[in-house]
Formats: structure tokens, sequence, C-alpha cells
């Protein structure tokens, strides 16, 4: 295990990574070195890393980047590694590759690592901090990180108190950072759906809206979606309740002039819309994490509606 990091060589060990990603592939068509941004990951030593890797992979056919993955333990020791993400496009004969560099590191070392990271962040790229962990939400030392990147992405579903997350990405903001929350991002196709429902007429005249949670507590994506619906619907009544099942956000009830909307999912694959005795059903599934972040990644400017949702 190295006592210290030096950017020089993780920089050496990149270059002869795509020295030898080039031998490998001077048969089959060569290689393409491709990076649109740099992606900061930062992660629980305990972490299942194989999956972590498999959601980099994935990411990267639609947002090559290079991908700089910090795994945290309690004990110091620092450590770093690099490696490639490589995949052949339908039809083509060369290989697409990304790179990515492991570190390992312990908490009490991230102010070191801000400063190790510097150098190895592409230039004139954007970059952004992905918090795969909950630690930003209980302040850990992540602060020397942040003026390295443009985003910061998080998900207050990973933290034990989402009321306290999201009080956390409020200060963020305040501080003048960029912050996404997958929590919120997992409702874009609900409020689709409920944005048709008032173009089409359906939800006219709305009185009251209740919101129904599973679990002990609210998750965040249905203090969210309340909030969301306050701002939608200024003139109706509000109200976060909890509701039966796992925890998440489990039924919406709105009181109209036209019928009463129910609003469920029966599975992981449906939502199901209850007006009038008439039953609609949409084909929504439950977003997994990488398509979550790579809508993210997609939009690195500023969500005015979440913004808005989180004052």
């Amino acid at each position: 295990m190295q006592a210290t990091l030096e950017p020089q060589k993780i920089l050496k060990d990149l270059r002869n990574l795509w020295s030898d990603l080039g031998r490998d592939a001077e048969v089959s068509g060569g290689v393409l070195r491709a990076c649109g941004m740099t992606l900061v990951v930062a992660a629980d030593f305990a972490a299942d890393s194989e999956e972590l890797r498999h959601t980099l992979g994935v990411l990267m056919h639609d947002h090559p980047a290079r991908a700089i993955v910090l795994r945290m333990r309690e004990t110091p020791g620092l450590d770093a590694r690099v490696f490639s993400e490589c995949w052949m496009p339908f039809g083509k004969h060369q290989q697409i590759c990304a790179e990515g560099i492991e570190i390992t590191a312990g908490v009490s070392e991230v102010p070191h690592v801000a400063q190790l990271l510097l150098p190895l962040i592409v230039s004139d790229l954007p970059a952004v901090l992905w918090c795969r962990c909950p630690r930003i939400f209980s302040g850990e030392p992540f602060a020397p990180l942040l003026p390295l990147v443009q985003k910061v992405i998080v998900d207050s579903a990973s933290a034990v108190d989402p009321q306290a997350a999201i009080a956390a990405i409020r200060e963020l903001r305040k501080q003048g950072r960029l912050v996404a929350d997958l929590s919120w991002t997992k409702l874009t196709g609900l409020r689709e759906l409920m944005a048709s429902l008032f173009d089409e007429g359906t939800a006219v005249g709305i009185k009251s809206a209740e919101i129904f949670y599973g679990g002990d507590v609210p998750s965040p994506s249905s203090i969210y979606f309340a909030a969301w619906m306050e701002r939608t619907l200024p003139q109706a009544h509000v109200e976060l309740k909890r509701g039966e099942g796992p925890r998440g956000l489990r039924t919406i009830i709105l009181s109209g002039d036209i019928c009463e909307i129910t609003i469920t999912r029966p599975d992981r694959t449906t939502l199901e819309v209850h007006c009038g005795g008439r039953i609609r059903r949409s084909n929504m599934a439950l977003l997994s994490e990488e398509v979550l972040m790579s809508e993210e990644l997609s939009i690195l400017g500023p969500d005015p509606i979440f913004e808005k949702v989180l004052a």
C-alpha cells in the first residue's frame, strides 16, 4: 500500500493503459479514446465494486468520461489503479474505450485526495461529482471536493433521515452548488403523467390532493412530489399521509370537479389511473440507477423546477 500518491504516476499509468489497448486492438481495427467529461464517483469501500463498474460501463456508452472512483473507508491508506471500459458498436470494427481511475482512501484523507484530483480532472470539460453514498448528508468532509466540479449528484433515498438529507441539499444550494437528487429524477415520468391529466381536462377543479407513502417516514420522492403538487395546484389542499406497503410513494388521490382520481402502482412496471369507474394503465417501470444517472448527465445545467421545489 502506498503511503502517498503522485498524480504524475497515475497519469503515466493511464498512458501505459492506452498503449496496451492500442497494441491489443491493432489487428481488430484500432481503438477510439472517448471522453466528454470527468465523472468523480464517491462510494463506500464496502459497496459492491462490480455493480458500480457495471453501472459505469453502461453510462460510458452515452456519456464517455474519465471516471475517477473514490472508494472511502474508515482507516487511512491511499492506493490507486487505472482501468478501462470498452465496447464495440454494432456493425463496427473499432473499439471505443473510456478510461478510469480507482482511488482508495480513508475518510480523513479526502482533503489530500482533492489536491490529488486537480491534475487528474480533464481540463476544459465538465466535471461532475456523483456521491453514491450517504456520507455527504452526515457532515463528512466532502467540502474539499466540491470546488473541483460543476455539478453534484446525490440520492437522498440512501439517507437514514430524508428530511435531514433534503436540508443538506438546500444548504449546498445556498452555497451556490448545483445539486441534483436522483430521488427527484425518479419523479419525471409521474410528473409527465400528471401534466397529461391536466392538459386533457381529466384533472379539473382539484380541491385536494392526498399523497400516501409507505414505511415509517416519508421517502424523499414523496416529499418532493407533495412540494411539486403544492406549486402546481396552489388552490388545492395537499396532504402527505402515511399509507400501507413498503417505503416510497404509494398512492395519490385527487378530488376534483369531474371525478376522484386515484393513481396507484400495482407492480414495478405499471401505473394505474382510476377515474369515474374507468381505469387507465401506463407502462412506467421503476428506473434503474444507470437510467437515472444518464438523465442527470444529459443536463448539466440547473433544473428550475427542482430549484422551486427545494425553496
